[in-house]
């Protein structure tokens, strides 16, 4: 026993090794998209002793809260935040190594976990997003579903660990659904039946009973529920089904695209070997399983953006791995094809890592936006961060809205998710109007939405805030959007009326 738990440990450092070699050194792009920079404050009114949505609003579920505390207990830096993502990524290939290393021979599962790790390291998912934070609870309550039926124990930490997962990304609710469905539709005599579904369904509820409880007593159980549940029906109430499979269907296409190491190969290598026999036979169900109810989770939020795809991509790298293929040169050719997958980042992280070495491992020589919030006043200047919000974390300046994520302040599908908090008084009804006829001493913007404007969000808005001020620095090059488009950050300071 000892020398197995002392082998898993040893792959388990193989793979963090890996992931720290191939992604730390990234950790320099200080910006990659919004979310991160709003778990990463989310995390921060934790720690310091606000319950989620308490003192700001995010409308993410109560334990990413939590959870992107962790790392800021131990260091409040974006580097912290980013060795959080690393830690994740490792324990999720772990877990694909442990799940399949039963079906099939060792070499292979290694490839897998690498596998999975590098596909990870595509630019728009370097943050430590929602997505890589949830995933290990995922995986996990898979590992224990697939063995339900030799102890209720398996039973009961399944319940457990969907439930967290759901409390960090909502939309795997549906996933737990699809779970309920399948014990009910499983052959079992009805005693059995009843029994399965009454465990999975108290100590799936045992996590969020928790939350009721903490809540009740600060009486705010209705900022609970309009926060977490209301807003989050709004924001999937968008789109229709329909319109959110197209737009996958074109988020996928331009992943495959832009990008065919690993995307395009990753879903040739899947549609090759659907039809394939499965290695691991009669626990196939469970993938197929966790498999199209992840995918359902993921098209029922209809929005489109690549980094949902993440929850897909563990099932994806089992399933290619798991299928029985006879012929001993197409093996050889899948295992090239993810080995090139493999050292495709391996091999472009030689000269970074040797450049980081030099620099004594400091990934904040490129951290233009840390060095800009040293710049722009004390705690008694009021900014406004159109863009790039990650500036709140850094400096002393205090929160100018109670909204957590204030570039969506713009978006025109704001005002509507709102509604529910603005019901209970959290809001008030002008809400928005307000945050636009503030006076800042700063706004914070980039080309793309204070100068270019965007179909999505009150263009007029913004041309009539910035009325008044002046742009003193613009950065270039600053951050990539849309795989290829290149986003400037803009400084914009409050043009001081003359006697």
């Amino acid at each position: 026993m000892s020398h197995r738990l002392f082998n898993n440990f040893l792959f388990f450092l193989i793979f963090l090794f890996f992931t720290l070699f191939i992604r730390y050194h990234t950790a320099s792009n200080e910006v990659i998209t919004w979310d991160e920079a709003t778990y990463i404050i989310a995390g921060r009114e934790a720690l310091m002793g606000f319950l989620p949505y308490e003192s700001l609003y995010e409308m993410k579920p109560p334990l990413l809260y939590y959870f992107y505390s962790i790392p800021l207990f131990f260091s409040q830096s974006l580097e912290a935040i980013r060795i959080y993502g690393i830690l994740n990524i490792a324990i999720s290939s772990f877990l694909i190594f442990f799940i399949l290393k039963d079906y099939t021979k060792k070499y292979h599962s290694f490839l897998a976990a690498l596998s999975f790790a590098s596909i990870m390291n595509y630019y728009f998912w370097l943050e430590t997003s929602s997505e890589i934070v949830s995933l290990p609870f995922i995986l996990l309550s898979y590992i224990f579903f697939k063995k339900h039926e030799k102890s209720n124990l398996n039973l009961f930490l399944t319940g457990i660990f969907i439930s967290i997962s759901t409390l960090i990304r909502l939309n795997i609710a549906y996933l737990a659904i699809f779970m309920v469905v399948f014990l009910i539709i499983k052959k079992v005599n009805i005693k059995q039946k009843i029994k399965e579904i009454s465990l999975f369904g108290i100590s799936g509820l045992i996590p969020l009973i928790f939350l009721i409880i903490v809540y009740y007593k600060q009486d705010l159980i209705s900022l609970l529920y309009a926060g977490m549940i209301e807003v989050s029906l709004a924001y999937s109430s968008e789109n229709s089904f329909l319109i959110g499979i197209y737009k996958y269907i074109k988020t996928i296409y331009k992943l495959c695209y832009f990008n065919p190491f690993p995307f395009l190969i990753l879903m040739l290598l899947f549609i090759s070997l659907i039809f394939k026999k499965s290695l691991l036979k009669k626990d196939n169900k469970y993938l197929i399983l966790f498999t199209s109810g992840t995918l359902f989770s993921i098209l029922a939020t209809g929005q489109g953006f690549s980094h949902h795809l993440i929850m897909i991509i563990p099932f994806m790298v089992i399933f290619i791995f798991s299928k029985l293929i006879n012929s001993k040169l197409l093996i050889f050719i899948r295992n090239i094809i993810i080995s090139i997958i493999i050292i495709i980042p391996l091999y472009s992280s030689i000269i970074p890592n040797i450049i980081l070495l030099r620099n004594n491992f400091d990934v904040r020589k490129n951290h233009q936006l840390r060095e800009l919030s040293n710049l722009i006043g004390d705690s008694s200047t009021k900014i406004l961060a159109l863009d790039y919000h990650l500036l709140y974390f850094y400096s002393n300046n205090p929160y100018p809205l109670k909204l957590i994520h204030t570039p969506a302040l713009a978006r025109k599908t704001t005002k509507k998710r709102l509604i529910p908090l603005q019901n209970i008084g959290y809001y008030s009804n002008d809400y928005i109007n307000k945050a636009f006829s503030n006076d800042y001493d700063y706004i914070l913007c980039s080309t793309r939405i204070c100068i270019e404007g965007r179909p999505n969000i009150e263009n007029k808005k913004i041309k009539n805030l910035l009325k008044n001020y002046e742009i003193i620095k613009t950065i270039n090059n600053f951050s990539r959007w849309e795989h290829t488009k290149i986003g400037n950050l803009l400084l914009y300071k409050k043009i001081k009326k003359s006697d």
